[in-house]
């Protein structure tokens, strides 16, 4: 673990604020990679007989997209943090929902920018195991 990125307060590179986020530190960021990291939470919502919902994953995996397109714009571009919003998500794989207190550790990975629109896959792994993969299309305003 980089401990200069996992010091970064979530709350800079995220709008969503605690009950609804799902990202509880940056892990790394290298240029097109990003790795975030969450435990998942009985006071989170999306919390369902004691495991993270299907929906409450899927919101994981946008804001694991968001934490980098975060990162890369307060950090790289030194521009203050604008709300994007999920295109399209193909793909998406869940092979099993986390329990509460599991540790989520997840990767964005870009595959293009086009138009302003990015296309990202998004893995997320529980306990070393893959739990759910997606490809998703964003699109952040003013982030380039």
């Amino acid at each position: 673990m980089s401990s200069a990125f996992h010091d970064i307060p979530i709350g800079e590179l995220l709008p969503q604020q605690p009950p609804f986020r799902f990202v509880d530190h940056l892990e790394d960021f290298q240029g097109n990679t990003a790795r975030v990291s969450f435990v998942v939470s009985q006071e989170a919502m999306l919390v369902e007989d004691g495991c993270l919902s299907a929906a409450g994953l899927m919101e994981h995996m946008a804001q694991t997209c968001a934490a980098r397109t975060g990162y890369h714009t307060v950090y790289i571009l030194h521009k203050p943090v604008s709300i994007g919003f999920i295109g399209q998500i193909r793909g998406c794989r869940i092979l099993r929902l986390p329990a509460v207190g599991e540790r989520l550790d997840s990767v964005v990975t870009v595959l293009d920018e086009v138009f302003g629109i990015t296309r990202v896959t998004v893995e997320v792994n529980c306990g070393g195991k893959l739990i759910a993969s997606a490809e998703m299309k964003m699109a952040v305003p003013d982030a380039s």
